[in-house]
C-alpha cells in the first residue's frame, strides 16, 4: 500500500484510528431491514434446504412431457451489491443471461450433470433464462443457484446476499420462478409464464379451503383501516370481530384509518366471511403486489370445543415475529386467503443480522468500538443485529420445518458444527450482559445444550470434527463457554474451558515452535505441523479471553496463563521487520497476513494489560500496531490482505498460497477489538 494512501497518513492516534475504521464498517455493512413477502409453497419449484440448489420439477407440471420438448423457466436475481457470482446449474439446461447464452449442457455434459458460468451481478435485479430439456429418459427437471467465489452453496449471507424471486409481475419480489407453456421443440421464448397464477377470490375467507386438516374450532383473520370508513362483513358461522381489541358488530361498523380489525371465526359447516373487495383495507407492512388475496392475514386453527369467549394467540398478542402454537401443539404463522399462500420475513443482507461466525466477530469488535469511544451508534447496530437474530430463530425453526429453508439465519437452524454456535453464543451472552433480552437467554440455552450435544468429542471429551480436529475451534468454542459460567454462575463451564484447551493442546502444540498445528488428523492421528497465521491467532485470542473472563480460583487456570506466556514467546518471535507475522508464521516468503497479525497484537495487549506478560512487549504491540496502519489498513478504514476462509492440508504451500479478501470480519472485527485493547494499555 502506498503510504499517501495508509491510515498511518493520516493518524496514528488509536481512538482516531478505530473511529474510521468502525465508521466505514457501517458504512460498507449498512442495517437490514425485517420486511415481509408473500410467498406460495408448492411442489414444482422450492429450496429443500439452505446448502442445495432451487429444484425445479418440471414432470409435476407437465407429466406427459416427451424427450426433446423444452421449457423456459424465468427467474430474478436479487443482489445486494455488485458482485462477480456463478450461476451453478444441475439438469439439461441452458442459461440465458442479457440476452446471451452464456452456458449450454448439451456442449458441456457431465456425468453429474452440473455446471456453473461466470456472471457479473448488477445491484438490485439480474433476470435469468433457463431453457430445460427434457431428456431421452424423460427426466425433466433442473436445479439452479447462485454462488459466490470457488463454492458451491447459496449466496444468501455472508459475502453476498442473493435471493431468486419471480419474474411474473403479481409475484414481484417473492420467491420463485416463472414457467412457460410446454414447447414441443426448443424454440425462441414468447415471454409468457404460465405458472403459477393467482387462482383466490378476492372477496371471500374460506377457512375451510385455508385450513383444510383444521384441528381446532377457532381460527381468526387479520386487517387494517387505510382510509376512515365502514365496513360489513357476511358471516358464514359464529363470529366475533375486535376494532383495536373492542367487539363490533360484523353486519357494519366504523373504522378510523389504522384501526386494526381482528376476526374471529368459529368451525361449521361454513366457516369464514365475505366481504367488499373494493374496501380500504389492507396489510400496510406486507410488501405484496397480488393486489388479490392480499388484504386479510389468516392464523389456525385454535381450542377445542371451547367457546368464542375464551381468547387465543391472536387475540392475546397481535405478532409477527414468532409462531403461534395451535390445537395439537402444533405450530403455525399467519397465511393469506388460501391454504399455500403464507407471509414471510426477510432480511436481505449481507453483513448485519447473519448468523455466520466471521460476522459475529466483527460485531464482537465492534460492540468493544463502542465501550472504548462511548459511541451509541456502533452501540445500537450491536445491539439491534444480535437481537434481531434471537428473536427470530424460533421462526425460522419454523420456517425450515415447513419450507426447508428459512429466509435468513440460515445458518442458525442446523446447530452440529461449532462454527455455527460458538461466536454466536459468546455475542448472544454479551447481549444479555447489556440488555438481559430473554430471547438472547433462549439462544443461549439452545446453543449450550447444542455445544454439549450435538458436536463429536474424543474419548477424553475434547472437541473434534468428522474428520480432523482444527485449532480454530478453540475459539469457536472456548469463549462461549467461559460466558457461559458467568451467565450461570456455575464453574463447571470454567472447568470444561480448561479441558478444552488443555485437549488441543495435547493434539496440536509444537513444543519446537512454541505455536500450533492447525490440523491434527483422525485416520493418521498425527497434526499436519504447519503453523498457518491464523489458526494460531484463533488460539492466542482464546487463551487470553478465557483467562480474563474465568475467576482467579478455577484449577487449571494458572497451566493455561503458563502456556499463553510461552505461546506468546513463540509469536514474539516470528514477528517480521515490519511488525507483522505471515501467513505461514515459519516462513517469511508467505504474505504478511493482517486477521493474525491483528490477533497477535489483541492477544499480547490483553497478556500486558492483565500482567501475564511483561513490559517489553509494549514494543511489539506498538510495531505490529504501525505495521498495520502503514500497510494493511487506508485512510478511509478498509482492511486489506485477510485470509479467506481455509480448508485444510498437509501441504504449507496451500497456506501459503490462500486468497485474501478485503474488508472481511476476519480482519475488521479483530482489529477493531485489537486497538480497543491498545487503547486501555496506552490511554
Amino acid at each position: 500500500m502506498d503510504f499517501n494512501n495508509s491510515l498511518a497518513s493520516v493518524t496514528t492516534d488509536i481512538k482516531e484510528g478505530m473511529k474510521i475504521i468502525a465508521d466505514n464498517m457501517i458504512a460498507t455493512r449498512p442495517r437490514g431491514e425485517i420486511e415481509y413477502h408473500p410467498f406460495r409453497k408448492n411442489d414444482v419449484f422450492f429450496d429443500p434446504d439452505p446448502w442445495k440448489p432451487r429444484m425445479v420439477n418440471l414432470k409435476k407440471l407437465y407429466p406427459d412431457a416427451k424427450p426433446g420438448n423444452v421449457v423456459y423457466v424465468g427467474t430474478i436475481l436479487d443482489s445486494v451489491a455488485d458482485y462477480d457470482a456463478k450461476i451453478n446449474v444441475i439438469g439439461n439446461v441452458k442459461i440465458i443471461y442479457n440476452g446471451e447464452t452464456v452456458y449450454d449442457y448439451e456442449e458441456n455434459p457431465t456425468e453429474d450433470r452440473k455446471g456453473r458460468c461466470p456472471v457479473h451481478l448488477n445491484k438490485g435485479e439480474n433476470p435469468v433464462l433457463f431453457m430445460v430439456r427434457c431428456d431421452d429418459d424423460e427426466k425433466f427437471e433442473f436445479e439452479f443457484m447462485p454462488s459466490v467465489h470457488i463454492f458451491w452453496f447459496w449466496a444468501r449471507d455472508y459475502i453476498l446476499h442473493v435471493r431468486a424471486t419471480s419474474p411474473i409481475e403479481c409475484f414481484k419480489k417473492e420467491d420463485g420462478v416463472g414457467i412457460s407453456a410446454l414447447y414441443e421443440s426448443e424454440q425462441d421464448f414468447d415471454g409468457n409464464y404460465v405458472y403459477p397464477k393467482i387462482e383466490e377470490k378476492a372477496d371471500v375467507i374460506d377457512f375451510n379451503n385455508i385450513f383444510p386438516d383444521a384441528d381446532g374450532d377457532y381460527a381468526y383473520a387479520l386487517t387494517t383501516a387505510l382510509k376512515n370508513t365502514k365496513l360489513s362483513l357476511n358471516t358464514f358461522s359464529n363470529t366475533k370481530v375486535l376494532v383495536n381489541g373492542e367487539e363490533a358488530l360484523p353486519s357494519g361498523f366504523k373504522v378510523k384509518r389504522g384501526d386494526i380489525i381482528l376476526v374471529k371465526s368459529q368451525k361449521g359447516e361454513k366457516w369464514g366471511f365475505s366481504f367488499d373487495e373494493k374496501a380500504p383495507i389492507g396489510i400496510p407492512f406486507l410488501d405484496s403486489y397480488r393486489n388479490n388475496g392480499d388484504k386479510w392475514l389468516t392464523v389456525g386453527t385454535f381450542g377445542k370445543d371451547g367457546c368464542m369467549n375464551i381468547p387465543y394467540g391472536p387475540e392475546l398478542s397481535i405478532q409477527f415475529v414468532n409462531p403461534y402454537v395451535t390445537e395439537g401443539w402444533k405450530t403455525t404463522f399467519w397465511k393469506l386467503n388460501s391454504a399455500n399462500d403464507y407471509i414471510r420475513p426477510y432480511m436481505d443482507t449481507c453483513f448485519y443480522s447473519q448468523w455466520f461466525y466471521a460476522l459475529m466477530v466483527g460485531h464482537f469488535g465492534l460492540l468493544q468500538t463502542a465501550k472504548r469511544l462511548n459511541n451509541s451508534e456502533f452501540m445500537e447496530y450491536f445491539v439491534d443485529s444480535v437481537q434481531t437474530m434471537a428473536e427470530y430463530h424460533n421462526y425460522m425453526m419454523y420456517e425450515k420445518h415447513n419450507f426447508g429453508t428459512p429466509t435468513f439465519v440460515q445458518k442458525g437452524t442446523e446447530l452440529n458444527n461449532l462454527d455455527a454456535i460458538g461466536t454466536m453464543g459468546m455475542n448472544m451472552c454479551e447481549l444479555y450482559k447489556l440488555t438481559s433480552s430473554p430471547e438472547a437467554l433462549y439462544c443461549i440455552e439452545l446453543l449450550a445444550r447444542a455445544a454439549k450435544d450435538n458436536i463429536p468429542k474424543f474419548e477424553d471429551g475434547t472437541y473434534k470434527r468428522e474428520k480432523d480436529m482444527w485449532a480454530d475451534d478453540t475459539f469457536m468454542s472456548c469463549p462461549f463457554l467461559v460466558r457461559l459460567g458467568l451467565v450461570k454462575n456455575d464453574k463447571y463451564y470454567f472447568e470444561e474451558v480448561v479441558h478444552q484447551i488443555l485437549g488441543f493442546k495435547k493434539r496440536l502444540w509444537m513444543e519446537d515452535k512454541k505455536v500450533f498445528s492447525h490440523i491434527y488428523f483422525l485416520d493418521t492421528q498425527i497434526p499436519n505441523r504447519i503453523p498457518w497465521g491464523r489458526g494460531n491467532g484463533w488460539v492466542f485470542v482464546t487463551l487470553s479471553d478465557v483467562i480474563e473472563n474465568m475467576p482467579e480460583d478455577v484449577e487449571g487456570r494458572d497451566e493455561l496463563i503458563k502456556l499463553f506466556v510461552e505461546f506468546a514467546e513463540g509469536i514474539a518471535e516470528k514477528q517480521d521487520a515490519d511488525g507483522l507475522w505471515h501467513q505461514v508464521l515459519t516462513r517469511p516468503d508467505a504474505y504478511q497476513e493482517t486477521s493474525c497479525s491483528g490477533m497477535f497484537l489483541l492477544g499480547m495487549c490483553r497478556g500486558v494489560r492483565n500482567g501475564w506478560l511483561g513490559e517489553e512487549y509494549k514494543e511489539k504491540i506498538e510495531r505490529a500496531f504501525n505495521g498495520l496502519l502503514r500497510l494493511k489498513i487506508d485512510k478511509t478504514g478498509n482492511i486489506y490482505d485477510v485470509c479467506r476462509g481455509s480448508g485444510n492440508s498437509m501441504d504449507e504451500d496451500y497456506y501459503a498460497n490462500l486468497a485474501v479478501i478485503d474488508n472481511d470480519d476476519h480482519g475488521t472485527g479483530i482489529i477493531l477489538t485489537a486497538l480497543a485493547e491498545m487503547d486501555r494499555i496506552f490511554n
